[in-house]
């Protein structure tokens, strides 16, 4: 009995003790709260005006979400960027996700933009590159990075080299190694015949490599294939009638170094796809490459980093929610 009535009077004074303390220390917690929600709201309103302050400085029409704006004191000699690429906390070989790790996540690394008297830092790589680009186009100056002069070296070598080719086994040796750049060789041509052409993102599996525009319509989805000996069968000339479905277009044509079997031949007559084998790659390959004059001048300004680029760089899952969140 006596038992019992301590043990009310213990859970008693604690009881009243919890009370004293939350009158005591409550209100400090909540003001404690309520200035950091206040810094919080403040810190936001801050990006914001700076957002819209730089917009209309440098006649933008939108900032990345996850950009945040900071003015400095001093003004850049120059402005340029710095690239930093998330990673898995725990990654495979191929830096995609360790998944027999538990509680894995991506560590987000930022990238920074410093321009006059602003510094903007990015968690997404792929919107400082899209920023840079509209910047760029309103005239704005920015120095060059690494993998920019990386890739127009890259690109100068095969526009020379382009000029060049007479066989297949030459595509074979330029492209071999990694088969997506083949995919802008194709689409390079279609670009001379006055097409506008888009190659899909490495992280796409639609069914098609290049998708061919015209008047910003969409005008014929392009598969291409890179093999030496290999010939293209039915079930790719099916798969590349699949994305036509979804995209909505009827115009289809398929391109390889080799050639086609038989049976992907008669399927493609009776589909109406149109198939570019090897030899009539080169023969297309020449007329544009050694008639067209403007192919005698190499435009640095035109190389653009891409998702094929950044490929190199970031895992395609990681590569994936980046393009989703831009």
């Amino acid at each position: 009995m006596y038992i019992f009535e301590d043990l009310i009077g213990y859970i008693f004074l604690a009881s009243l003790l919890g009370i004293i303390l939350t009158i005591i220390i409550g209100p400090f917690v909540y003001l404690t709260i309520y200035i950091r929600n206040k810094r919080e709201e403040k810190a936001i309103e801050l990006n914001n005006n700076l957002k819209r302050e730089f917009t209309n400085k440098y006649q933008l029409d939108i900032m990345p979400n996850n950009a945040i704006i900071k003015s400095t004191e001093e003004c850049y000699e120059e402005n340029y960027y710095q690239l930093n690429f998330p990673h898995w906390k725990f990654e495979n070989m191929n830096k995609t996700k360790d998944n027999r790790m538990n509680n894995n996540y991506i560590v987000w690394e930022d990238s920074y933009l410093y321009i006059d008297n602003y510094l903007i830092s990015f968690d997404n790589p792929l919107s400082l590159m899209d920023c840079i680009y509209r910047l760029r186009y309103k005239d704005v100056e920015i120095k060059k990075s690494f993998y920019e002069i990386e890739k127009i070296n890259k690109e100068k070598r095969k526009f020379e080299y382009n000029s060049t080719v007479l066989s297949i086994k030459d595509l074979i040796k330029l492209y071999g190694s990694k088969p997506t750049d083949f995919e802008y060789y194709c689409a390079n041509i279609f670009k001379n015949i006055g097409f506008e052409a888009v190659v899909t993102p490495p992280t796409n599996d639609g069914g098609y490599d290049i998708k061919l525009l015209k008047n910003n319509n969409i005008f014929a989805l392009v598969e291409c294939k890179l093999f030496d000996k290999t010939k293209v069968g039915r079930p790719l000339i099916q798969k590349l009638i699949g994305a036509s479905v979804t995209e909505k277009t009827s115009n289809l044509i398929f391109i390889t170094t080799s050639d086609f079997s038989n049976e992907a031949i008669e399927y493609a007559n009776a589909t109406h796809v149109q198939l570019i084998n090897g030899e009539n790659l080169i023969k297309l390959s020449e007329r544009v490459y050694k008639n067209n004059e403007n192919n005698n001048y190499f435009d640095e300004n035109s190389v653009k980093l891409d998702l094929h680029d950044f490929s190199e760089y970031m895992p395609k899952d990681i590569l994936a929610v980046c393009y989703d969140n831009m």
